[in-house]
């Protein structure tokens, strides 16, 4: 498919190139616009992204079931790692084909206009994008990414494309600290053209990106002078989602499968009941609904049980919300970051009263995303079930609150947990590999199209292109 993308789009190049002698002035209407509106493919970049990204098949197949917060009581070969070709090429091509495509070419329209504010915010989903891609792939495009004259570009290693979006968001924010021109409201589907959210969200994007690759490298001075700027996000009304329609075909892509389209067989996992009953966690109830006994029972992950399907407990009614916003980034999570950063002395000067702080805050934060009052979860963020004292006892805690934040948002769940392997989890039942995947497969079209890089690639990973191959930040 993206070869036919590329020799289409180099086809129109040819042709506008080599026939414009006098053509364009004759044939031009005056009713029509000479370019895509940036702020158009802004909009479409953001909502391709979080479409994908919660897509039951993507974010709940392998996101959610490899995290072991849900499990499925039927069909669950995604769930026992094995997970659907056609599925892994769509991901890619969505982030790869359209939206880095899209956010590049409103990038530059948006310079070319003088639109500065558009251009960075550009520039802010296109890194995005890039994370996510080389996070889940491993070395990508990224220097000769999206070339319509280059079909077969050559790949970056994951250290450089990470080198690329910390400068993407670098560039972002220094367009934003004088940024001209707006973002129609409308068309920014995150912050209906608050720049200043933007410019959180931005530097909040680039915390995430050196909190990733904290293992591998010293990113102290820079995540202290993020801390130091007061331009990462500092409430829930920061974070960077998109609200859904209430209504198919435009409302979460979760809903849209499991209510809409009648898919029972997703459950919460027995992994995650088990962990929310021993911290007497208030969210309970919220991720998931009771199971036809009136309890909350979680089938234990790779277990088939497609008789059964009311004895289990399914996602929250908020979770199946046509609603439910798709969280790009959220001020838990950033908090969650910085606790992580103080507990581990990455911010200087920082103590373990400011991991504790930072994580209250987060944990706190998150509760109120999920419609927790602020007096139950200051009681369950004290409680010595959650709490901790000790730089050690704090990498547990904060490992296992961001993943009982991040329920919902599976490649992110499953991207955290690959990084610090919090909470312990073992391979379902019935795997079909010896462990739970840590990359994914590149697209197939990468192996037909772009052959001799694909082969570069994939010769670069410890194991070649399989899903046991650790991606570079990983221990």
């Amino acid at each position: 498919m993206k070869k036919i993308i590329y020799l289409v789009c180099a086809l129109i190049a040819l042709t506008f190139s080599s026939c414009n002698s006098g053509f364009d002035e004759v044939n031009t209407s005056p009713n029509s616009s000479p370019k895509t509106d940036p702020n158009l493919l802004l909009a479409s970049s953001i909502m391709s992204t979080q479409n994908i990204i919660y897509d039951a098949q993507v974010g709940g197949d392998m996101g959610l079931c490899w995290s072991q917060q849900w499990s499925k009581v039927q069909y669950n070969e995604e769930e026992r790692y094995t997970p659907r070709r056609a599925v892994i090429n769509n991901l890619w091509s969505v982030l790869y084909a359209n939206v880095i495509a899209e956010t590049k070419e409103a990038a530059a329209f948006a310079a070319t206009d003088g639109n500065t504010n558009l251009q960075a915010a550009a520039l802010i989903i296109q890194a995005n994008a890039f994370q996510i891609l080389t996070d889940m792939y491993g070395p990508v495009p990224f220097a000769e990414a999206v070339d319509v004259l280059n079909i077969k570009p050559k790949y970056n290693t994951q250290e450089e494309v990470y080198d690329g979006i910390i400068g993407l968001l670098n560039q972002a924010d220094a367009l934003l600290a004088n940024g001209n021109g707006i973002i129609t409201p409308t068309a920014d589907l995150l912050y209906g053209g608050n720049m200043t959210k933007w410019r959180k969200f931005g530097n909040s994007l680039k915390l995430k990106a050196l909190m990733r690759i904290s293992k591998k490298r010293n990113v102290s001075a820079q995540v202290t002078a993020l801390v130091n700027s007061g331009l990462l996000m500092s409430s829930n009304a920061d974070s960077a989602q998109l609200i859904f329609k209430a209504a198919s075909p435009d409302a979460n892509p979760i809903y849209e499968t499991i209510v809409f389209g009648s898919r029972a067989e997703y459950k919460l996992s027995s992994v995650l009941v088990a962990n929310l009953n021993t911290l007497s966690d208030p969210r309970l109830p919220v991720y998931a609904q009771k199971n036809s006994g009136n309890i909350y029972v979680g089938n234990i992950p790779g277990t088939q049980n497609a008789g059964n399907y009311g004895g289990f407990s399914s996602p929250g009614t908020m979770y199946l919300s046509p609603t439910l916003p798709g969280v790009i980034l959220s001020h838990a999570q950033v908090k969650l970051f910085l606790a992580e950063a103080a507990n581990e002395g990455i911010i200087i000067g920082a103590t373990l009263t400011d991991a504790v702080n930072y994580f209250n805050s987060g944990v706190i934060s998150n509760m109120a995303f999920n419609g927790i009052s602020e007096s139950v979860a200051t009681t369950y963020t004290n409680s010595v079930s959650v709490t901790f004292a000790t730089q050690s006892a704090g990498r547990t805690a904060i490992a296992t609150q961001m993943w009982l934040a991040l329920y919902g948002q599976g490649l992110e769940a499953w991207t955290e947990w690959r990084r610090t392997k919090l909470p312990v989890l073992s391979p379902v039942v019935g795997a079909q590999i010896s462990s739970i995947p840590v990359r994914m497969f590149y697209s197939t079209d990468e192996q037909n199209y772009n052959q001799v890089n694909y082969a570069s690639a994939s010769g670069s990973l410890s194991n070649g292109d399989n899903m046991i191959s650790k991606v570079w930040w990983m221990q």
